[in-house]
């Protein structure tokens, strides 16, 4: 009588009706199991009305929060922060983590529920949520945790394709290839109608291969010899010759750790030193000018620790420092919730390694599924478990510190171990601790003992590095939140790469070696595209896919996709070899066109996207600066070590230590200057120097008006000029035309024509004559003249610009 009561009639707690059933919950009902109804209809309904209704119940509307508790479809839609329950799965339901405070959302928020009621609530949902009169409920919300089954069409996008390598194309125009790049380039243009720029000249493709490969121009006695050089194979020996030279490592050292977010400094809200920083940075040179297999490079940057376990130990200092990769990132270091701390360091770790390696933007999925691109939450926290269980930092607190490793041998790498846990009890007990109820006795003791840590840690070796920290799979986070923990998901790889039963991590270690590996193998459809995609871009200054950071959806499809997956086949076949990518690129009949422009070809493709002509570029920051220095002999060529002298940990925001200007004042090459996060060098700023506080393979260029002012002004420009200026005046002997053609050849790798050498006379005898410097000296008079000169001609855009 009493279950007949409640399936007909009109519930009623403290007065109020929850619900009138009709003939259709009575069917239902007749089907259920009678215990369960009276268990819901006695214990968990009066729960929902009584501690529940007034926010979220059939009189609010939405409800809180998007949120209502009054049906079942409510809560298995949830609200703002997901579905609120997940049958028969309560430790995986939001409302069960709410009842019992445990979390961002604490629900009701003035009194927690008894223990008996959250465990009434915990067996209702754990015997599948049964709701007496609820018809043709949707079936449940996949449960975060869980990996995605995507539908055909999204695993058949191109950018989940394994490459395949492609038929070499047929062309009408025979005489034109060079190589297979040409084939493919031309084929796109001839169904255009379109037709190739004319090859350039032996001066440009030596200036351009010279500033491509190693960042600086040819001297004039290189352009003498490869004039003179009337061999076939002549531009092969010179590629040859400048791939094997040291400075091509530091010139594409640099492009990577643009993509690395390389930094000499933390910035955020503490701008502390990275005194070790720059170890991983000598570390991509060497590799750069080794030619170290980029699988195996990749490899060793994120798991360069697990690697040196198991290899050769002479080989440990440099696998250990590889893994600065992960660690050179901005930290919140002032952070005083610990959990967020981690998740944000491990969410910055695991979106750079998306982007850099696969091509695809993570980072809003720690939140909510990808919008556009089929990546889940599941797949977020699968590989977020592996980045959690890595140890980045000595400890999660208020002012904490990064890890690093000693290096020279287990000694230094276990007393370096030590004093970072010197250093973190009495940095924590002078920042953290109760310091008001501290002696001053017990206050200096603290200081005392760790001024002596920080004394010996500087002297030893190290390396910014991670290692392996407490292994173990993590809790999604729902919507992101930090607090409100939803289910755990096992550590795994992106399922829609690599399949629904992924289960390549181990349980003894993070699983960033399986991770390494896996994104290395050989058939992998990203990581050697997105490699290859950004060579070609950082040669001809677009790449094949444009938007270089973003394989997805949101990004642009490739413009030669056959030709992507020609050359990243054989890229994999040649042993992931860059400088053998880097010929198959330079000696072709593509790189080596004019940047002549035409009429017909501008109206039909002025993106230039179908490649029927050579983009002229401007030179980077850094190739600018040490350009100058180059051709006005100041150069230094030492490589490796840093010029940042600082200690451990020292905060660049006091005192203005990021703003003192001998910083940059040292004639090495650029590479090698500090990049201090917050102040980056003001040259450097000036001409598109990407924010190293992220990644960025595909930096800007802009022309305004700071640049032409600071060519005219700058200290930099000026010295180069007057250097410049007296390197010519030196030799008494030699007539000005012979002067001016050695300047034309050294800035602009060409003999300057007879009208050029006639106004440049002008320019010298009027600039000596002029009143305002007719009181000095005649030698004084010549030697201003020749600066002024220099200055101008290092200020055109023939020498700033690579045609």
């Amino acid at each position: 009588m009493v279950h007949k009561l409640i399936l007909v009639g009109v519930i009623l707690v403290g007065g109020l009706s929850v619900g009138v059933l009709g003939q259709d919950a009575l069917d239902a009902a007749s089907t259920v199991d009678q215990a369960g109804i009276q268990f819901f209809e006695s214990k968990v309904r009066p729960l929902f009305v009584t501690h529940c209704f007034e926010c979220h119940g059939p009189e609010t509307d939405k409800g809180e929060a998007d949120l209502r508790v009054d049906s079942l479809e409510g809560l298995l839609r949830g609200g703002k922060s997901g579905p609120a329950l997940i049958r028969g799965a309560p430790a995986e339901s939001l409302l069960i983590l709410a009842v019992r405070h445990d979390g961002a959302v604490a629900m009701p928020p003035k009194k927690k529920l008894a223990p008996s009621e959250i465990e009434q609530l915990s067996a209702w949902i754990k015997r599948g949520a049964l709701w007496p009169g609820a018809v043709n409920v949707a079936a449940p919300a996949r449960s975060p945790a869980e990996p995605h089954e995507w539908s055909e069409e999204a695993r058949r996008f191109w950018a989940f394709q394994t490459p395949r390598t492609p038929l070499v194309p047929t062309v009408r125009d025979r005489s034109w290839p060079q190589t297979a790049v040409d084939y493919f380039i031309l084929a796109r243009l001839e169904a255009a109608g379109l037709v190739p720029a004319a090859p350039a000249d032996k001066r440009t493709l030596l200036r351009r291969a010279s500033i491509d490969l190693i960042g600086l121009p040819p001297t004039p006695a290189e352009l003498d010899a490869f004039l003179q050089d009337d061999s076939s194979d002549a531009f092969e020996r010179v590629v040859t010759r400048l791939l094997e030279s040291p400075r091509y490592g530091e010139r594409w050292g640099r492009h990577w750790l643009d993509v690395a977010r390389y930094a000499d400094s933390n910035g955020m809200d503490d701008n502390l030193a990275y005194s070790d920083a720059w170890r991983y940075r000598d570390y991509v040179i060497a590799s750069l000018n080794a030619d170290k297999p980029f699988n195996r490079f990749v490899q060793e940057q994120l798991a360069g620790d697990q690697l040196a376990a198991s290899e050769d130990a002479s080989r440990r200092d440099e696998l250990i420092v590889a893994t600065g990769f992960l660690t050179i990132g901005p930290k919140m270091l002032a952070e005083d919730d610990p959990v967020k701390q981690q998740l944000d360091i491990v969410d910055e770790q695991l979106d750079t390694t998306c982007r850099v390696f696969l091509g695809l933007t993570m980072g809003c999925v720690r939140c909510h599924d990808h919008k556009f691109d089929p990546l889940a939450v599941s797949d977020y926290y699968g590989l977020a478990g592996i980045f959690k269980s890595t140890r980045t930092m000595i400890s999660y607190r208020v002012d904490s510190k990064w890890s690093t490793s000693g290096l020279g041998g287990q000694e230094a790498a276990f007393r370096v171990k030590d004093l970072e846990q010197i250093i973190d009890r009495h940095d924590n007990a002078l920042v953290n601790g109760n310091t008001t109820g501290m002696s001053d006795e017990e206050r200096s003791a603290h200081s005392t003992l760790l001024a002596s840590a920080y004394a010996e840690y500087a002297k030893i070796p190290k390396a910014m590095a991670v290692n392996d920290g407490d292994v173990g799979d993590l809790e999604v986070r729902l919507r992101g939140n930090h607090l409100t923990r939803g289910p755990m998901v096992p550590r795994r790889f992106p399922s829609i790469l690599a399949g629904i039963e992924s289960s390549a991590i181990t349980s003894s270690s993070s699983g960033r070696l399986e991770l390494a590996r896996w994104m290395t193998n050989d058939n992998h459809p990203l990581t050697p595209r997105v490699i290859v995609n950004r060579v070609w871009r950082w040669h001809f200054g677009q790449g094949l896919v444009a938007t270089v950071d973003n394989f997805g959806r949101l990004g642009e499809v490739p413009s030669h996709p056959e030709l992507l997956d020609w050359l990243t086949r054989q890229f994999v076949a040649d042993g992931w070899s860059l400088k053998k990518l880097h010929r198959r690129i330079l000696l072709s009949r593509t790189w080596q066109m004019t940047g002549t422009s035409n009429e017909h070809a501008m109206q039909v493709d002025p993106q230039n996207r179908r490649l029927w002509h050579m983009s002229r570029q401007r030179m980077e920051a850094e190739v600018l600066r040490d350009s100058l220095l180059f051709v006005s002999g100041q150069l230094d060529s030492n490589m490796g070590g840093t010029l940042l002298s600082t200690t451990p940990f020292q905060n660049l925001s006091l005192g203005g230590a990021s703003q003192k200007s001998e910083l940059y004042q040292s004639a090495r090459r650029s590479v090698y200057l500090p990049v201090l996060r917050g102040a980056v060098y003001d040259v450097f700023q000036a001409f598109n120097f990407p924010d190293p506080a992220v990644l960025n393979g595909d930096r800007m260029t802009t022309t305004v008006a700071s640049q032409a002012l600071f060519m005219m002004n700058s200290k930099l420009v000026e010295q180069a000029s007057k250097r410049l200026a007296e390197t010519q005046l030196t030799e008494s002997t030699v007539s000005d035309r012979d002067r001016l053609q050695r300047v034309s050849k050294t800035l602009f790798s060409r003999r300057a024509a007879p009208d050029e050498i006639a106004a440049w006379e002008g320019f010298l005898a009027r600039y000596e004559s002029a009143a305002s410097i007719a009181s000095e000296t005649a030698e004084s008079r010549r030697r201003r003249a020749w600066e002024g000169l220099c200055r101008a001609l290092l200020s055109s855009n023939e020498f700033i610009y690579v045609d």
